[in-house]
This record gives C-alpha cells, sequence and structure tokens, in this order.
C-alpha cells in the first residue's frame, strides 16, 4: 500500500491507513469521529504520509497534521501547519462566528477526564461538524477558509 494515502491514529497510538473499502473516506471518517467517547475512544488524529511511503512495512507520523479530542457531542479540533520555512505553528480550530468572550470557557475533556482543555464556544465540534472539516482536510492538506485558527503557544508543554 504505497502512493497518495492518509493515515489515522486513535488515542494516540493505534495508527494506520485511512482506507475506502467499507465506506467512501467523507463516511469514514464520519463514522469513526461519532465513535468518540471520551472514555474508551478519545482521540483521532489525520495526516497524509509521505510520498512513496509502504503503508504495510511502516506507519510513518507526519509533522502535519488534523487532530481531535473529547467525544462525539463535544470535541475540540486542532490542527498543526507547517509553513514554507519550517516553522510548526499549532492551532484550535473554530466555527465562525467566534464570541466576544475575552477567555475560552468551554471545557473539552477525555481519556476519562484525565485530559482536558478550555477552548471558546465556536471551538467546540460535533462529530458531524468535525467530519466536515477532516474531510476538506483530507481534500486539501488544509483546513477550510470558512473555519477560524487560533494559534496556540505549546512551548513547554510537550
Amino acid at each position: 500500500m504505497t502512493g497518495d494515502t492518509h493515515v489515522v491514529q486513535s488515542n494516540g497510538y493505534s495508527r494506520g491507513p485511512l482506507i475506502d473499502t467499507v465506506r467512501p473516506y467523507s463516511d469514514q471518517l464520519r463514522f469513526s469521529l461519532s465513535r468518540m467517547n471520551g472514555t474508551s475512544f478519545w482521540a483521532y488524529s489525520l495526516w497524509r504520509a509521505a510520498e512513496g511511503s509502504d503503508l504495510l512495512e511502516d506507519i510513518p507520523l507526519s509533522d502535519a497534521y488534523i487532530q481531535s479530542a473529547g467525544s462525539a457531542e463535544a470535541m475540540t479540533v486542532e490542527a498543526r501547519v507547517l509553513h514554507d520555512d519550517g516553522t510548526a505553528h499549532h492551532f484550535t480550530v473554530g466555527k465562525p462566528g467566534a464570541g466576544s468572550e475575552e477567555a475560552p470557557s468551554e471545557v473539552i475533556r477525555w481519556d476519562d477526564g484525565r485530559h482536558s482543555t478550555t477552548v471558546y464556544p465556536n471551538e467546540v465540534f460535533t462529530a458531524d461538524e468535525a467530519a466536515e472539516v477532516f474531510y476538506a482536510y483530507f481534500l486539501t492538506d488544509e483546513v477550510p477558509e470558512w473555519c477560524t485558527l487560533r494559534e496556540l503557544d505549546l512551548r513547554g508543554t510537550m
């Protein structure tokens, strides 16, 4: 399995190629995201494998990806973007209509509540909403233009 292939990862450790043998890619993404329950399945990531990758031999990681955490009812979506100069930037993705809140107020929890992040109300996605963003990313390797991006400062958190 080589060529123009995407990789998915669940809960930060189980990863494999995104396939469309059971359902089309858009439906597969929606199905996977809708299974997130915040407990046994709480994180999902997607990235394009490097050209020429043999996914039967090795499942490579990538410096650019889209990811979610939480549950099908309330999840955060984040994207890591590589700029032309090689620098990486990490963003929380939002829906149009950012509110006037001074600080993020919505808490998204995952991994049985062991982890959480606080986001703005327009940055809380359902599985169906997140699936639209993931599918656009699948097609273009970019977050759709209709989304808002809020850069995160992750220095010292990894």
